[in-house]
């Protein structure tokens, strides 16, 4: 077993497996519009009901109003802040087997299995999605959610690469 470094964080590689990509998200503070919007529409709803609102219960407005604006500022705001500085702490690398996120405080690997249903969305930036996991939630349920690669800038090329390696996991392991 063979200790690599990715993100500072150690991963141990198992035997035969090789580092063939290294990446990171996009750096920088990436303004969404859609954030932008809806944190001034909470700043807005948040602002009228603190100062007044309508009808005989305008106090309890008050009340109501200054989480509004607080969540209004934080998603219109520093949401992008809090994003990018997510975004400079993660790095991504592929092998010829897996698929790995280090995150700032933990290192999660997926293998990158012959019928996982990889995809990329193509936008401003791309995403390739390549696992889905499971989530249990409060009430003891499950929810899917899909893990991949975000705000990437090359996209196209670790989609191919996935497909590569999707497709070399798939002939390793017919023949045995």
């Amino acid at each position: 077993m063979e200790k690599e470094q990715i993100g500072g964080k150690p991963v141990n590689l198992k035997e035969g497996e090789n580092i063939i990509w290294r990446g990171q998200p996009v750096q920088g503070i990436i303004r969404d519009p859609v954030h932008i919007g809806a944190g001034i529409l909470l700043l807005t709803i948040g602002v009228w009901l603190a100062i007044g609102g309508v009808g005989p219960n305008a106090g309890a407005g008050a009340l109501l109003g200054i989480p509004l604006i607080l969540a209004g500022v934080y998603l219109g705001f520093f949401h992008a802040i809090v994003e990018k500085n997510r975004r400079a702490t993660t790095y991504y690398a592929l092998t010829n087997r897996r698929a790995i996120i280090a995150y700032s405080l933990r290192v999660l690997a997926y293998p990158v299995l012959p019928n996982a249903r990889i995809t990329l969305k193509k936008g401003r930036f791309d995403t390739v999605f390549f696992a889905v996991d499971r989530k249990i939630g409060v009430q003891q349920g499950t929810s899917r959610h899909r893990v991949g690669f975000g705000h990437l800038q090359n996209g196209d090329e670790v989609y191919n690469l996935l497909l590569d390696i999707q497709q070399k996991e798939s002939t390793r392991r017919e023949t045995g």
